[in-house]
Parts: structure tokens; sequence; C-alpha cells
């Protein structure tokens, strides 16, 4: 699942690893209602990123959890590391000659000062399978992850190459089920989203978004 969402979704700055960054109270709100959709699921393993919005988030689902369980912090699904476009108005980053290349060629990419998207997808798989590895095939595992992350994860177990994982939607706090049995992967559903009340406001359209945007 992608966390919840926060005030830098919200105003189009791509926070990466920035830290201090937390739900808003729309976010907070999207992560209860989620809680109470899965309080009667037992997970085996819960594994969050570092990033506060992450840990916040999973915070909110143990609360609700019939089943609570203590939460691992793993980097491996942490976001990706932009560098220096980190806490840069989206805005902004689209007028740079980079910005082309990580709308149609993002496995070649590396940010400045910053990480390969290719390096993250690697980080973020083999992490994931590894934490699998270890549970039985009827075990449920909750990854509380980013979306750069998670969508590159999903095209990848649909085989569908990097350069073109931003065709796939992953909204705030939406839950996306993957089955992983035996070495084989199996995508269930992708972005399934918690409806909440909304305000609605006339969105800034960027194309495909870094860090999946704020819905």
């Amino acid at each position: 699942m992608r966390h919840g969402r926060t005030p830098a979704n919200e105003k189009g700055i791509l926070a990466g690893r920035t830290k201090g960054v937390f739900l808003d109270d729309l976010g907070v709100l999207q992560a209860e209602t989620l809680a109470k959709s899965l309080e009667n699921i037992e997970f085996k393993e819960i594994i969050v990123s570092p990033m506060e919005r992450c840990q916040q988030t999973a915070k909110i689902l143990n609360q609700f959890s019939k089943n609570p369980l203590k939460p691992n912090i793993d980097s491996g699904i942490s976001e990706c590391d932009y560098g220096d476009w980190s806490n840069k108005k989206l805005s902004t980053l689209r007028r740079k000659p980079l910005w082309k290349n990580v709308q149609e060629r993002p496995s070649g990419v590396q940010f400045p000062n910053g990480e390969k998207m290719s390096d993250m997808l690697d980080r973020v798989k083999s992490t994931i399978f590894e934490k699998a590895s270890k549970l039985k095939d009827q075990d449920n595992m909750l990854v509380v992850s980013h979306g750069d992350p998670i969508r590159s994860f999903i095209a990848d177990s649909l085989g569908i190459h990097l350069d073109n994982f931003q065709r796939i939607t992953i909204d705030p706090c939406s839950l996306s089920i993957v089955r992983v049995t035996q070495g084989n992967i199996q995508v269930v559903s992708v972005n399934n989203r918690v409806q909440v009340p909304t305000q609605t406001k006339k969105k800034k359209k960027f194309g495909s978004v870094l860090g999946g945007g704020a819905g």
C-alpha cells in the first residue's frame, strides 16, 4: 500500500526522502478508512519505509487492527532518492531537460546526486522477494511504501518494462495485491482506492507525475 496523502502531494512537491513529511488531515482519514477495511486480516509481516509518512500510515493501520503487529522499518522499500530534485515543485522540475527522459526512458535515468530508477526497482524487488521467501504461501505480508517504488514493482510483476511503469497509477493510500508463491508471481489487483469525502479542486496537469502524485 502507498502512504496516505501529504501536504507535499497536494501542493505538487516531490518530497522524496525529505524528512518531516507527515500525512495531512485527508491522509489520516484515508489511512483510518483503509485500516477499518483490513482490521480482520492477519499479517505475518509488516515492512515499512523509513519515511515518516509511511510509518504514520502503518501506525494508524495497527490502531484499528484486531491482530496488531509491530512493523519492521526497511530501507529497501524506501522512496526513490531524487537527489537534487527532492523537495522541489513539479512545475519547476518539468522544465528541466531530464524531465523528458524521466517520462520516456526512466530506466536510464539517474537523478542529480541521487539514485538510478533501475536501482530503485532492483532494491524494492529483492527486498519483497526476500521477505516473502521466509513466509508460507498462505501468509499475508503488508508493504507500506511510496508511489514510484510500488508502481515500478507492479510493472515488473506484470512483465512491463520500467520505461513504461508510469502508465500505472498508484494513488495515496491505495492497496495493490500481489501473490508470490514458490518463485511465481501474480498481480491480483492494482490501485484499490479508499473512498472518503473530499473537496474537489481543479488539478494541475503534469503528465505522468514522479512520486505518484496526489491522486
